[in-house]
């Protein structure tokens, strides 16, 4: 027993320094993609006090999801309390959920495993649920909940829901009120915490009721009253999401298609051929097939367009099939499936989000290795060459994913090097044409209208706009290129930039075309004139997808441009007033009009305003400007 604990700490001890070594070169990799609004943009993030104030902030900081995921939010905001906005230190924190998410799979694999599995002795348990966290732990689908910042939210909902199951599971095996206080700490405390940081918390009753049908009915030949209870309550609520789902108060969920390339029956089909790609990922992990970007994945029209639409829906019945029958003779098997399932659920099936992210696989391919991990119990068991080759092919196979991972890791170190490689393996990919453009814009050469740079990242910018018909932010970075190269913007970029913003579908990011090109423009690093400019606001408030929310924002940051950049007040004030005519009590844009008031000299109006803006939220900068007006104020008074 004492050489097992023995074993078990080495091997642990061993695993994180592998993890560390692993992952060490991704770590210095800067914030990209969605880390900007949910992070570094988000005021909330820069706690600088652990005021309550401050405090209540970091957790409406965030704009992800129906509930902001406030416990990831707040744990941005902790990163940035004591270090900054420093990504090393935010990428580490990641590696140590990472890893904390490796102890509970542990647990939780040496518990399904020794219930579940054949009978076998203490070490060859600790191998085989080893093996099953090796192969979880250093997979390379898991990359981007380390590397990429904001994928906390998935890593930290994981942390919260692996440990209210193995929770869960405890209480079942206990009796009195031992049980009742660990079932109640699971679903009462850890089962809120693992939602309220990403909504994939939602499916934890998904994942217990897999575990009491399979696992637990296995070992005890009979479902309890709490398994049928469980199981009424699910079919209960899944009748009453099906029927929200289509009742008229349910448009704000499926508006989300209005935006997207796609409908919900393509998605639905599109989503069986990409469940076998992640299959094909975590099986047989390709190093050229990873990346942060999917939007090359082809979408469904039909059964047969393409053609493998309908044989991947039939594999996965197949699949669902196989669970099934494998049920009593091969529960572990069983038991993955319904785990890798399960897992994609929620992200995988009717709701509009886009088609294709690896980090959705963080849970769910954990079933993939538990259900390897049956076979390799079964080799543990036996002697001779059945053992050897069981244990050499999980070692191979922990070593290969070690490899791979590391090399991504080393790709995701260097922002030029990873937005170069990713276009390369992925050309028909829009997203990652026009991040390899900016990453080339970035360097100093490309303000050379002779240099390869500059030609190179023009291409990228052009590609991507060619790839996505409806993509608008590669002409901002066309127009911001010949800006830095000394030359006027090409019209016709700009015209594109206009129609398109008309036009084409208005997706949520196109808001962000408008908010840079009017800080750029501030910062004098975009070149247009001010016909130009109020051209491509005009367009964007014309689209007729962009909606009452958006055009008060677009009119707002419009007046920011017109005063900042024009120092016209008259037209800044009209915008302004164009944007609270929409949203007449938004009180940053109130407070925006408290200052031009001061400017005006309606310096009475503009101490009435900000005195009855005092018991509204702001952000902490917000908050410190409202006072120094009002002391600015008073000031002058005197």
């Amino acid at each position: 027993m004492i050489q097992t604990r023995y074993f078990a700490a080495a091997a642990l001890v061993l695993a994180a320094a592998l993890l560390a070594v692993i992952y060490w070169p991704g770590l210095y990799g800067d914030f990209f993609f969605d880390d900007e609004p949910s992070i570094t943009l988000a005021q909330g993030v820069r706690l600088e006090t652990l005021s309550p104030e401050s405090i209540r902030q970091a957790l409406a900081s965030g704009g992800a999801g129906p509930s902001g995921r406030p416990v990831a939010q707040l744990s941005f905001a902790l990163n940035h309390y004591f270090s900054g906005f420093d990504p090393f230190v935010f990428k580490a924190t990641n590696l140590a959920i990472h890893f904390a998410c490796g102890l509970l799979v542990f647990a939780l694999t040496r518990r399904v495993l020794g219930t579940a599995g054949p009978p076998a002795r203490q070490h060859k348990l600790l191998i085989a649920s080893g093996a099953v966290t090796a192969l979880w732990l250093f997979h390379p689908i898991q990359l981007l909940p380390v590397l990429h910042v904001v994928q906390r939210m998935t890593s930290l909902s994981a942390l919260f829901l692996l440990a209210a199951l193995l929770l869960h599971i405890r209480g079942r095996e206990s009796e009195g009120r031992a049980a009742v206080a660990w079932l109640l700490l699971a679903w009462g405390v850890l089962w809120p915490l693992s939602c309220l940081s990403k909504e994939s918390g939602l499916l934890f009753p998904v994942f217990v009721l897999a575990w009491e049908l399979v696992v637990r009915k296995n070992s005890f030949g009979r479902l309890d009253g709490f398994a049928r209870g469980l199981m009424g309550l699910t079919a209960f609520f899944l009748v009453a999401g099906l029927a929200y789902a289509f009742s008229t108060r349910a448009q704000w969920l499926w508006a989300g298609y209005q935006l997207r390339p796609f409908s919900l029956t393509e998605r639905l089909l599109t989503e069986g051929r990409v469940l076998w790609f992640y299959l094909d990922l975590a099986v047989i992990p390709d190093l050229k097939a990873f990346a942060l970007y999917h939007d090359d994945f082809v979408v469904s029209r039909s059964l047969f367009s393409p053609w493998t639409t309908l044989p991947a829906l039939l594999g996965l019945a197949g699949l669902a099939l196989l669970a099934w029958r494998t049920r009593t003779r091969a529960p572990l098997v069983a038991f993955g499936i319904l785990w890798f399932l399960a897992g994609h659920a929620l992200e995988s099936t009717v709701l509009p989000l886009e088609l294709v992210h690896e980090h959705r696989n963080y849970l769910p391919v954990l079933g993939i290795f538990l259900a390897a991990g049956w076979p390799l119990m079964l080799a543990l068991e036996r002697k001779g060459t059945h053992r050897t080759i069981g244990v050499a092919l999980a070692a191979a196979m922990v070593g290969y994913f070690s490899l791979v991972t590391a090399l991504r890791a080393h790709q995701f170190g260097d922002k030029l090097r990873r937005a170069q490689v990713e276009a390369r393996n992925h050309p028909a990919s829009a997203r990652a044409q026009h991040e390899a453009g900016i990453s080339l814009a970035g360097l100093p050469d490309a303000a050379l209208r002779d240099s390869p740079t500059y030609a190179l990242a023009r291409t990228r910018y052009e590609l991507a706009g060619k790839l996505d018909p409806n993509l608008k932010m590669n002409w901002l970075g066309l127009i911001h290129l010949n800006c830095k190269a000394g030359m006027p913007a090409k019209q016709a970029d700009i015209e594109e930039l206009t129609r398109r913003l008309r036009d084409t579908p208005f997706a949520p990011g196109d808001t962000g075309v408008l908010y840079n090109m009017k800080e750029m423009s501030i910062a004098g690093s975009v070149c247009l004139a001010r016909p130009e400019m109020d051209a491509v606001f005009a367009a964007a408030l014309a689209n007729p997808g962009a909606s009452p929310a958006v055009k008060a924002m677009l009119y707002s940051w419009h007046a920011d441009y017109l005063w900042l950049r024009e120092r016209d007040l008259a037209a800044a004030r009209s915008a302004l007033g164009q944007s609270l005519a929409l949203y007449p009590f938004n009180p940053s844009n109130r407070l925006k009009w408290a200052q031009l008031l001061m400017l005006s000299g309606e310096l009475a109006q503009a101490r009435q305003l900000l005195l009855a803006l005092r018991t509204e939220y702001f952000s902490a900068e917000e908050r410190k400007t409202l006072d120094d007006m009002l002391t600015a104020l008073n000031m002058t008074a005197r």
